[in-house]
């Protein structure tokens, strides 16, 4: 997911729709990494945050929303996205390239060209 250079991701949660609703099935807090603070992390890994808040039971499902908890300019607030594993499994990678929550090849730097922070003059 795109993050802005001045932000700085401090959690993260997966969360699916069911029929009651969404529901969270994995959430995590205090990044450990400086990557993973820029957003750059493995879903359910201890290496990559401090807490985990609620623990992933069973595999990933095929469709999830994964939503980033992040301050910026002070504030904390959260952007989602919505993550198919089958187009992310199928995608062939070289070093520096990551798939995006949105299936799409692309280095760090052409997905945080996406947002509009990035494009100011």
């Amino acid at each position: 997911m795109p993050v802005c250079h001045d932000e700085t991701i401090t959690g993260s949660e997966i969360v699916v729709r069911g029929e009651g609703g969404f529901e969270t099935i994995w959430s995590a807090r205090e990044p450990r990494t400086a990557e993973a603070r820029e957003g750059v992390f493995q879903v359910n890994s201890p290496r990559d945050f401090v807490t985990v808040t609620k623990e992933l039971s069973g595999s990933l499902p095929k469709t999830f929303y994964l939503e980033l908890v992040h301050i910026r300019d002070g504030e904390e607030t959260t952007r989602s996205g919505y993550v198919d594993l089958d187009k992310a499994r199928s995608a062939e990678l070289a070093d520096g390239e990551f798939v995006t929550h949105k299936g799409e090849v692309m280095t760090r730097a052409e997905i945080n060209a996406q947002l509009s922070c990035n494009k100011r003059k």
